[in-house]
């Protein structure tokens, strides 16, 4: 029975130290971020068939014949989990250059290519 006690009492301490020992979450959301949105042409692409962003309420803003380059900056509260999109869309032959900034940093980036019809899109979520 006493060791019975013992072990109860020892396990109780083990958990109550590897709890206590846990560094807590501290991931700092949600918070406000400066975003920018950035779609670089090559040579010999001026305009876009459509641009998609998330915009400052976190629904989609659609432009249609937009002049490139394109950048838009915006402020927004995030929370964990929120997600970024940009899409761009051209006609042409060449490659388009996109580009997510948090808080002036590149977080993602991609540049899709092609001969007439030239699409990307990319993606980046708050861990």
């Amino acid at each position: 029975m006493k060791q019975t006690i013992i072990l109860l009492a020892s396990l109780f301490l083990i958990s109550l130290y590897s709890t206590s020992c846990k560094k807590k979450s501290d991931d700092g959301y949600p918070k406000t971020v400066s975003i920018q949105y950035k779609i670089t042409p090559s040579a010999g692409i001026s305009q876009t068939t459509s641009v998609v962003y998330m915009n400052e309420s976190g629904a989609l803003t659609t432009l249609t014949n937009h002049a490139l380059p394109f950048s838009k900056t915006i402020s927004r509260t995030v929370s964990k989990g929120d997600a970024l999109t940009l899409r761009g869309d051209a006609s042409g032959n060449g490659s388009l250059q996109l580009e997510i900034l948090v808080n002036n940093t590149v977080v993602k980036s991609a540049t899709p290519t092609g001969t007439s019809t030239i699409t990307g899109q990319i993606t980046y979520q708050f861990k």
